[in-house]
């Protein structure tokens, strides 16, 4: 089982049944999740709070808005907005010299 630190906004969204994609930058430990695996996300800060997921799905991308062009916007947890505008939601989180590094993964899940 995995475990990952995950914002308030999306931890929501997730628990709520809005989000059914949750994308990271393609590190080393997200290299490693695979369909079937289960993911424990932990609500920051505290990370009092989780909720586990099971993936469904792997997609891997060069960029976030190649992701973000593939997939719905509604499944990413947007209500509304462009794919310019997700790809700028997910540069406030992560730098795009990591983007380019590392690549981009967009797990789907279901809540466990």
């Amino acid at each position: 089982m995995f475990i990952m630190k995950i914002q308030p906004e999306y931890f929501e969204k997730i628990k709520n049944r809005q989000q059914i994609y949750e994308v990271r930058l393609l590190d080393d430990k997200r290299k490693q999740i695979k369909i079937g695996d289960s993911i424990v996300l932990k609500k920051e800060p505290e990370l009092l709070e989780g909720i586990v997921i099971k993936v469904t799905e792997v997609r891997y991308f060069n960029t976030f808005l190649e992701m973000a062009t593939s997939l719905s916007i509604k499944d990413l947890g947007f209500e509304s907005g462009t794919v310019e505008e997700v790809n700028n939601t997910y540069h406030k989180i992560y730098s795009p010299a990591d983007e380019e590094r590392l690549g981009v993964v967009a797990f789907k899940f279901e809540l466990v």
